[in-house]
């Protein structure tokens, strides 16, 4: 850890976007103690990606930074950065509700934190949705018409993910044609799944 490459200086008049660019330096030139030390200075003062950065580290655990695995700690920061409606906290703050993840497992709401972020066009938002819709969860039963929407809307985005689970759902439907087509987009995008499944179906 080269904690003496920088010295570390928050400048009063330094706005929240100029102290996580100053974060992202820190890190960048793998001066972990200044980046952790900024970071937490953006905690709490209304900047969601601060929050949502945080978040990330605790959900995953960073061990250069030194920070525990923590999804307690980790939905709180998501959930913060969602209040001003960051879409990519507001995927993590549903996926938690959706499968009780450091949470109280709450469908509903993490289904209604899903559908914001969706809104709000977030490909993982939209890929999970379409995921949900196609082969049910809990009380959920499948719907096939609403999971072609949601991944649909991710596809046309160029989101490969969704362009391998659109291909699955078609193929199951008899629409092979269409179902080969979107296998090879999200291969030739690099999706590991759909390169697989290309090399072992399509010979």
């Amino acid at each position: 850890m080269k904690s003496d490459a920088f010295k570390l200086e928050v400048n009063p008049k330094d706005n929240s976007q100029d102290l996580f660019h100053k974060y992202r330096k820190f890190y960048d030139s793998e001066c972990f103690l200044e980046a952790l030390e900024i970071l937490k200075h953006l905690l709490n003062k209304g900047f969601p990606n601060a929050e949502f950065e945080m978040g990330q580290h605790y959900y995953y655990g960073n061990e250069k930074l030194e920070v525990p695995q923590d999804y307690f700690k980790a939905f709180r920061c998501f959930s913060l950065a969602a209040e001003s409606g960051h879409a990519d906290a507001l995927y993590f703050q549903g996926q938690m509700l959706l499968y009780g993840i450091g949470v109280v497992l709450d469908i509903n709401q993490g289904l209604a934190s899903l559908n914001i972020a969706a809104n709000e066009g977030e490909n993982k938002a939209l890929d999970i949705l379409g995921k949900i819709y196609h082969f049910g969860y809990s009380d959920i039963l499948p719907d096939y018409k609403k999971a072609e929407g949601y991944y649909r809307m991710a596809v046309n985005k160029g989101y490969p993910s969704s362009m391998f689970n659109l291909s699955l759902l078609l193929e199951n439907q008899f629409r092979f044609q269409e179902a080969y087509e979107l296998m090879i987009q999200s291969a030739k995008n690099g999706f590991l799944d759909a390169i697989y499944y290309s090399m072992t179906t399509y010979k």
